[in-house]
């Protein structure tokens, strides 16, 4: 069956629709309100004239001052947003991302999709449309079960937690704007950035504090040592998850106080106290790495599972190449 979809630039001009997943409400838009080298778009399915399907995407310039799709990709996180239940999922998605396909053709260099949390979901539409794939790990913790947030915590973990609680280490909740220029900058400072993955710019922490701190789809919260913040964690709010949308600290300055862990862990026991079911870290690294982000998060206590990053270049004959090589 083929259902109609149209693309919209401007919240504005959407329907009504409902939020039923996190990386794919209508408010995603104000994310990005006022910065010119960001480009949000919303692709809707009707059912005649129903909405029953959405996929957010958003046009990035890879450098601010440099035009041309050479230096633009399309970015999109997580499974659409599907309206109702009985809806068949993966024909709606093959037909979202073969459209999303087109819209961007002309207008971006290289397209990523990731934290889809399923290596086998829209396997068809992906390879139908001409993707390749790089394996990766997904890690969520299970909140709502016999085993609370701290037993599910490696020893270690335990050890750390309570050493950075006996040097007073505090955890608050960022509730002024006054703050953010400090922690911005913190990020900055603290974060390795590669020019192709670097953090977004500072009005987009901006927005994210005025359109889901203050209505409540998100918190920032931060570990304070000594009237020093020196680690925090963004994260956002979905029905029954909570995600973690980014971490960071100063680690080598106050390496004893273990503020990733602190904080980490003090995230995850809120989540539980606040009745949410998952805690997810979504994708955190390659499938076979045994060190690093993914066995660092493996000992807060929760499971991995394999997914997949799919990606596409709109130039032809690279695109071809990254196939043979990938795949």
């Amino acid at each position: 069956m083929t259902y109609d979809i149209k693309t919209y630039y401007r919240k504005e001009d959407l329907p009504v629709l409902p939020d039923v997943n996190f990386f794919h409400h209508a408010s995603s838009f104000d994310l990005y309100k006022g910065i010119a080298y960001y480009q949000p778009f919303m692709l809707v399915m009707f059912d005649e004239e129903k909405p029953i399907a959405a996929m957010f995407a958003v046009i990035m310039r890879t450098n601010r001052f440099l035009y041309g799709s050479l230096f633009k990709r399309c970015h999109i996180s997580q499974q659409p947003a599907f309206f109702e239940t009985n809806l068949p999922r993966i024909e709606i998605f093959n037909q979202l991302i073969t459209r999303l396909v087109k819209e961007v053709r002309n207008k971006v260099f290289f397209i990523r999709y990731e934290n889809i949390g399923d290596a086998i979901f829209g396997y068809k539409g992906f390879r139908e449309n001409r993707f390749y794939s790089v394996k990766w790990i997904n890690i969520r913790n299970s909140l709502q079960r016999k085993r609370k947030v701290w037993n599910q915590l490696s020893a270690s973990r335990k050890n750390q937690v309570n050493r950075a609680k006996r040097k007073h280490v505090v955890l608050e909740e960022l509730t002024s704007e006054n703050k953010m220029p400090e922690i911005y900058q913190l990020i900055v400072e603290t974060t390795d950035w590669r020019l192709i993955n670097r953090f977004p710019p500072y009005l987009y922490f901006e927005n994210f504090f005025h359109y889901y701190i203050k209505q409540n789809k998100g918190k920032i919260l931060l570990a304070r040592y000594q009237n020093k913040i020196i680690g925090g964690i963004i994260l956002g709010f979905d029905k029954k998850t909570v995600y973690c949308i980014y971490y960071w600290a100063k680690a080598k300055r106050y390496k004893t106080l273990y503020p990733s862990i602190y904080t980490i862990y003090s995230a995850m026991n809120i989540s539980e106290k606040k009745g949410f079911e998952y805690f997810d870290f979504m994708d955190t690294g390659f499938i076979n790495e045994k060190a690093g982000k993914p066995r660092f998060l493996l000992q807060f206590g929760g499971k991995q599972r394999a997914t997949r990053r799919w990606y596409r270049f709109n130039w032809k004959l690279l695109n071809f190449f990254a196939n043979k090589i990938y795949d």
